[in-house]
């Protein structure tokens, strides 16, 4: 190759590159990483997994408010925040609207679902329809055969939701260096 070919590879492949690397950057942002590694380490959850989540709650926007009334990062319902303070033994109000309070009780319920199912993908589902839609997923023949997995998702909201959580992990396995 001559030298301006080969020049023109080289400058048409950095172009590429940096296109991909900003889609990505993009696509799956980091915000919060010191919250999320102390708050995914403290209640045992892998930090790709909360960034993950966070991503496909709010993508990182802390003042995310849905048409139910989630909030922030990870879209806590107010009534979760309150029953997951009293499980922590907090008396005084978080703001969900806060990054570190938000991420905090996201992690500690991310994992008390966790510890109910212990399954990944039914702690997603729980965290996206509620735990009780599980337990009647769970019960129903349809949708599993043992009564502790799922053969099948029946919401096709929350089956994309966990598709898109567990895609986004490896983007944040690399950025996270794990």
């Amino acid at each position: 190759m001559n030298s301006k070919k080969t020049f023109i590879f080289f400058f048409v492949a950095i172009i590429i590159f940096s296109g991909v690397a900003i889609f990505f950057a993009v696509r799956y942002p980091l915000l919060y990483r010191e919250e999320i590694i102390n708050y995914s380490k403290t209640y045992n959850l892998d930090t790709a997994l909360v960034a993950s989540l966070i991503n496909e709650e709010s993508s990182f926007d802390k003042n995310a408010l849905s048409s139910k009334g989630a909030m922030g990062l990870m879209q806590i319902m107010p009534q979760t925040a309150t029953y997951v303070q009293q499980l922590i033994g907090e008396d005084s109000e978080c703001d969900l609207y806060e990054p570190e309070d938000n991420i905090r009780i996201g992690c500690y319920y991310l994992n008390y679902l966790y510890q109910k199912f212990n399954d990944q993908i039914l702690t997603l589902c729980a965290y996206n329809a509620g735990e009780n839609t599980v337990r009647m997923w769970l019960a129903n023949e349809n949708y599993s055969h043992d009564g502790k997995t799922l053969n099948y998702i029946p919401y096709p909201q929350t089956k994309a939701y966990v598709d898109k959580i567990l895609y986004g992990i490896r983007f944040y396995k690399y950025r996270l260096g794990g």
